[in-house]
């Protein structure tokens, strides 16, 4: 088969004969077209020269023109050989290429077959090797060099252990981070599944157990300030709650509390309270209307009157 392409490759030649391509009296031409556009070199177009200087314009294009559709009569005539040259070596790939299209499409299904068969080779060898280092092998992806010709079964297995050893690691490392996080939210008395969520090969541990410290001591503070905010304001209720016989009274408002919203419940029952009053008649009236409404127990100790000015 080599000799006979060999055959055919020699019988392969070509006739070239180079072919001139000059204009004739160039030097003379350029000369008079130098001087044809000297003629219009220092022309200066204003309102009253715009017609000359138009005209002038035409002229010269129209000389650019002739000499630009000689280029292209050249150009064409000029290349009708060599397209015609590549017509016939188009005609003679194209026998070519419908031979060697189906032997490509055939080499390449054999190839696909042969590196699908190794692939599967080692996928058994990845099955056998992973649970030795409690890997899942499903978890293992077959990387395109395992499957290579060039990749020798000594080669493979050292790849994979070298693979299957790091990755051991990495497990225990995560494993690890997970029991120290557990363990330090435990003894923050949280929850650790959503710190425990966040954790994977990249995280930097040191810095997930500052932001469980900081989370845990927002809480406490959010916590204490609403502590604090609950015993103000029942520290200002109280202050405005007295007891009169078995009730407890709201100073501010005069109504009477619910016990169940009086602040002490152990404070006694019964309360004296001495104090004198001094104002408008109509004032002290709606005093007492106040202490006998609400059955309040009372004595006067000094009868009223009227304050000497």
């Amino acid at each position: 088969m080599s000799n006979e392409v060999e055959t055919v490759s020699n019988e392969f030649s070509v006739t070239y004969k180079p072919s001139e391509l000059k204009i004739n009296n160039f030097a003379e031409l350029k000369a008079k077209v130098q001087n044809f556009s000297d003629q219009y070199k220092d022309l200066v177009a204003t309102d009253e020269s715009l017609a000359g200087a138009k005209s002038a314009k035409a002229e010269l294009n129209k000389l650019v023109k002739a000499i630009d559709t000689e280029r292209k009569r050249i150009k064409k005539e000029y290349n009708e050989p060599y397209n015609d040259f590549k017509l016939n070596i188009d005609d003679l790939q194209t026998i070519l290429k419908k031979t060697i299209d189906p032997i490509s499409e055939q080499i390449t299904n054999i190839e696909t077959q042969q590196r699908n068969e190794r692939a599967n080779k080692v996928r058994e060898l990845i099955n056998e090797m992973a649970p030795e280092y409690g890997i899942n092998p499903d978890t293992i992806e077959i990387e395109h060099e395992w499957t290579n010709k060039t990749m020798s079964q000594t080669k493979l297995i050292r790849t994979l252990k070298d693979g299957f050893t790091a990755l051991k690691h990495q497990q225990e490392s995560l494993e690890l981070n997970k029991k120290l996080v557990d363990e330090h939210c435990k003894t923050k008395g949280i929850d650790s599944s959503g710190w425990l969520s966040q954790i994977d090969q990249d995280t930097d541990i040191k810095q997930l157990l500052i932001s469980i410290d900081r989370a845990v001591e927002d809480k406490a503070r959010k916590e204490q300030q609403k502590k604090n905010e609950q015993e103000y304001e029942d520290a200002i209720r109280k202050s405005q709650q007295t007891k009169v016989e078995d009730k407890t009274v709201d100073q501010e408002t005069g109504e009477i509390v619910d016990e169940e919203e009086a602040i002490d419940d152990d404070a006694p029952s019964q309360w004296t309270m001495a104090f004198r009053v001094t104002g408008d008649f109509d004032k002290l009236k709606l005093l007492n209307d106040f202490i006998i409404k609400n059955n309040i127990s009372n004595e006067m100790i000094e009868p009223l009157k009227e304050l000497e000015d």
